[in-house]
């Protein structure tokens, strides 16, 4: 075991594989990152054609552009350049001022392995950004009473943007307002939670899109040129999909249930990798990580039963887990403490195992995915890059 941890050749062996994937993936980000991929249909669902689900962005975005007289897709895109360096610039300085291993991020179900894939929604950026930003906000917010107000006000842009934001959201921001326990006073800010969850709710069932015609909407953008038509377009798909989205009633796992054992095994060992990284690197916390992380695991879960964009949520959940733990107090948890003995030895190999852990693709799982997705893939790729050039 020790041999792993102190030997300089192993060590200097996985440092240069850990450089070799990095300069793989940022090759492939280069390769796929143009204007046209950066115009994100999901970013132009607005309210012309009535109240709908994640509008509220797209709404503003049209207002800007009606009364400012501002190119919209310009605009769009410079925005999301903007979030994907500011993204990088706060993680990095996140792991840098808490001296946290950079091998997480390098994962499968992290963020740079899902960017250099192109298997990631830029609106996931803005949620991440936008819940760093409501933990700076109420961190600074001393009454409970106006806390638990500007927590709901929050909740309730962001969800009007996405509603899975609720669902990430829910366990950190419990753990933000310090409901370390099931006493009365905790319970009811629990309880003042509830408007949050009612927009959730009535976003997620009944202003879905299916009383709205989409062709509204879609057509709206055209006054502003019809450059990137085709690309705003694919809003049909999003709310005309006749796609089967629980998990059980899939095609491949109906007619492979051994597949949906493979997810099952896949969602442990991300599980697993996740909880060896976060105790040793948060070991003040440690006590709770287990039943912190578990919450943020159950609410995957439930997600994914019944919505297929694996990828998403499972670094939209590993990115906002570390992100809490760092600038929350979870010294304290809601559930009885489970403290499990990681010996030191194991994160060693962690930073190996983790290359090989693949991870499941929307709609769909199976072992060929699950190797295409290992970060160790990029070694292989970065060696047949090389060999093209010299064909």
């Amino acid at each position: 075991m020790s041999l792993l941890r102190n030997n300089p050749i192993i060590k200097r062996a996985v440092l240069f594989i850990y450089i070799i994937i990095l300069i793989e993936a940022i090759l492939k980000l280069l390769g796929y990152f143009t204007s046209d991929t950066l115009i994100i249909s999901s970013f132009y669902i607005n309210y012309e054609g009535g109240f709908i689900k994640r509008g509220l962005l797209g709404s503003i975005l049209y207002f800007l552009a009606e009364n400012v007289s501002i190119n919209p897709f310009k605009l769009q895109i410079f925005f999301i350049v903007v979030l994907i360096l500011l993204l990088f610039s706060i993680l990095f300085r996140y792991f840098y001022k808490n001296k946290l291993d950079y091998y997480i991020l390098f994962g499968s179900f992290m963020l740079l392995n899902v960017i250099a894939y192109n298997m990631f929604f830029f609106v996931d950026i803005l949620l991440i950004l936008f819940f760093i930003l409501q933990i700076f906000i109420i961190k600074k917010i001393k009454n409970n009473g106006i806390k638990i107000v500007v927590v709901n006000l929050l909740n309730i842009f962001m969800i009007l943007n996405h509603e899975a934001y609720f669902i990430f959201t829910f366990f950190p921001i419990l753990y933000l307002l310090n409901v370390d326990s099931f006493t009365l006073k905790n319970i009811k800010k629990i309880i003042f939670l509830f408007p949050s969850f009612l927009v959730f709710l009535l976003v997620g069932i009944y202003f879905n899109g299916h009383n709205v015609d989409e062709h509204i909407i879609v057509n709206s953008w055209a006054k502003f040129g019809n450059d990137y038509s085709d690309k705003i377009s694919k809003l049909y798909w999003t709310f005309n999909s006749t796609d089967e989205t629980i998990i059980w009633k899939i095609p491949i796992f109906k007619k492979t249930p051994l597949y949906l054992l493979g997810f099952s095994a896949n969602t442990i060992l991300i599980f697993m990798s996740m909880y060896v990284y976060l105790s040793k690197n948060f070991t003040s916390k440690s006590k709770y990580i287990f039943t912190f992380l578990s919450c943020q695991y159950l609410a995957l879960i439930l997600l994914s039963i019944i919505a297929f964009d694996y990828v998403r949520w499972f670094w939209i959940t590993n990115i906002i887990t570390i992100i809490t733990l760092i600038n929350v107090n979870v010294s304290s948890g809601i559930f009885k403490p489970i403290n499990l003995k990681i010996p030191n030895n194991i994160n060693s190999y962690n930073k190996i195992l983790i290359l090989f852990i693949g991870l499941p693709l929307g709609e769909s799982w199976s072992p060929t995915q699950f190797i295409y997705t290992m970060p160790i893939k990029h070694i292989f790729d970065f060696g047949n890059r090389l060999l093209s050039l010299f064909t």
